[in-house]
């Protein structure tokens, strides 16, 4: 194996696909039943404007190239994206001085159409904000993205292209070993690579210093987030941060690419790298914060609550190339925000030292395009009778809430990176995403799983192994 990339996430994705463009056999490893089950699927789908970053960070460096590379590949590759901008605002005069700190190191980042806009053009855009509010920082050129579904376009695109992807394999160590890197599995088995790209989140410093003298220090972050029902969308058009404090921009308030309206997150640490439970006070500081931007905020419109774990590092700024004294063993490690936005920009460079080191060529069968899967929601209504002249499927709506159709979960069950599990299939296509969260749908996705996969229904699973769905079947429930 020329590269075996530890983990698929968004990074470990974004290389996959900067990786096929070349002649070269390529594996990623991911320990979770399918693409993005850590932080690439629990954040807050921000496509950052970078002018957050301090200067001469890579954050700052990847983030600037980042955000202008993810609207071609939105068009490119099919996930959504939609250039919304950003609002940072200051809620008094004390909070001036911080807009005006951020608005610097978007001049020192190299980053255009930021400026700070008054109370009253601040209203004018969005009404609904605090009405206390006396400015804000406006950058036109940030927007939001469904991360998930953009971990899922780099995945499919680069499987199209020859990259292989294991899901179940965690890794648990890596070792140089006469010219080639070792790297051991859970299962007791192993995959030889000349270069492994280490993207495994929030383990990705642990596996570092297994590799390297040169010890890093992790800092895991828990966020808490709560999603809103799409009668919400239309409250806000930016994404809305409030002046910095220690811990960032803070709770933000932000339409969502499919249609949602997203809150928060907290900032908790002193966590471990897998905890991912939400707790009652959490959620209920998340909620407070969201009145000071959003006074008429309404929490009976919440459909669903979520946390993810942040891979923060001890000094602030990504972990990114080769340690020293671990030749062909490339980083990206300590990737938190903006992660989403800079994983394109890094993956080109993390490409480019690997095929230098390989002299790797590109290959010439290399296909860059992909479509976006159709959405039934988003069809006019001569287009729908089109979908279903060609394809009957389109007729039967499996998730109300979301209008999808059959032929859009088959679709997701029989891609590139199959859905092979209630979860999957909701990421992808949105079955279960709405307000009912499932109620209506998860039987018909269970059965539609048990017939296209050949498996008894008590053997589908909700998401990992362990998770059989069979009890909602007999109408048991869950707990």
């Amino acid at each position: 194996m020329d590269v075996a990339i530890i983990g698929a996430g968004i990074a470990g994705c974004a290389v996959a696909r900067e990786l096929s463009r070349l002649s070269l056999d390529v594996v990623v490893l991911e320990e979770g039943y399918d693409v993005a089950c850590g932080a690439s699927r629990s954040n807050s789908g921000i496509v950052h404007g970078g002018y957050d970053p301090v200067p001469g960070t890579r954050k700052a460096l990847y983030n600037a190239r980042g955000m202008r590379m993810i609207p071609g590949l939105a068009d490119e590759l099919g996930f959504r994206y939609s250039n919304n901008g950003s609002l940072v605002i200051a809620l008094s005069d004390q909070d001036l001085p911080a807009i005006d700190v951020l608005a610097g190191r978007a001049r020192a980042n190299g980053i255009e159409g930021v400026r700070r806009i008054g109370a009253d053009e601040l209203r004018g855009l969005e009404p609904n904000v605090n009405p206390c509010a006396v400015g804000a920082l406006l950058c036109e050129g940030s927007g939001i993205c469904d991360p998930f579904g953009m971990t899922v376009a780099f995945a499919e695109n680069a499987a199209t292209n020859g990259v292989t992807f294991r899901m179940g394999a965690r890794v648990v160590g890596a070792s140089r070993r006469g010219g080639l890197w070792d790297v051991a599995l859970a299962d007791g088995s192993h995959v030889e690579a000349t270069l492994v790209v280490n993207a495994a989140g929030v383990h990705a410093i642990d596996l570092h210093n297994q590799v390297s003298s040169d010890r890093l220090a992790s800092r895991p972050r828990l966020g808490e987030y709560v999603l809103m029902s799409r009668d919400m969308h239309g409250a806000f058009g930016h994404t809305i941060f409030r002046a910095p404090g220690p811990k960032g921009k803070g709770v933000l308030v932000s339409p969502t690419a499919d249609g949602n309206l997203i809150v928060g997150p907290d900032a908790v640490d002193g966590i471990g790298p897998d905890d991912t439970a939400t707790t009652p006070s959490g959620l209920e500081w998340v909620i407070e914060q969201a009145r000071l931007t959003w006074p008429a905020f309404d929490p009976r419109e919440i459909i669903v609550n979520f946390a993810g774990t942040r891979p923060c590092g001890a000094d602030g700024d990504f972990v990114i190339g080769e340690p020293a004294d671990a030749p062909g063993f490339f980083d990206i490690a300590a990737f938190d925000s903006p992660g989403i936005t800079s994983a394109p920009a890094v993956a080109v460079d993390v490409a480019a030292w690997a095929a230098e080191r390989l002299g790797a060529r590109p290959d010439p069968a290399f296909d860059g395009h992909r479509d976006m899967p159709p959405r039934f929601l988003e069809m006019g209504e001569a287009e729908r009778e089109e979908a279903i002249a060609r394809d009957p499927a389109f007729s039967h709506l499996v998730c109300r809430c979301e209008q999808v159709s059959e032929a859009e979960v088959l679709a997701a069950i029989h891609a590139p990176i199959p859905a092979t599990t209630v979860n999957a299939v909701k990421r992808r296509c949105r079955a279960g995403m709405g307000r009912c969260q499932g109620g209506f749908c998860e039987p018909l996705v269970v059965e539609m799983l048990s017939r296209e996969l050949g498996i008894p229904i008590q053997d589908v699973l909700l998401g990992e192994p362990g998770s059989e769905i069979a009890p909602l079947t007999r109408g048991e429930g869950r707990s």
